[in-house]
């Protein structure tokens, strides 16, 4: 899964899953969740789907 890593603000994102998955999962979200890129981000990350590193800008 190389070439997998993006950034957001200042977090550093690794895809662990392929593209399908996480759709899959941001699917399953209440929509007010959905609302915010960071919420989001964090969802993935506890379910193990992405890691996240915080990076100094």
């Amino acid at each position: 899964m190389a070439g997998n890593t993006f950034m957001v603000g200042n977090l550093k994102v690794t895809k662990k899953v392929e593209q399908d998955q996480i759709d899959a999962f941001v699917q399953t979200l209440p929509p007010d969740q959905k609302a915010d890129v960071k919420d989001v981000i964090m969802a993935l990350h506890e379910e193990g789907l992405i890691d996240i590193e915080e990076t100094q800008q």
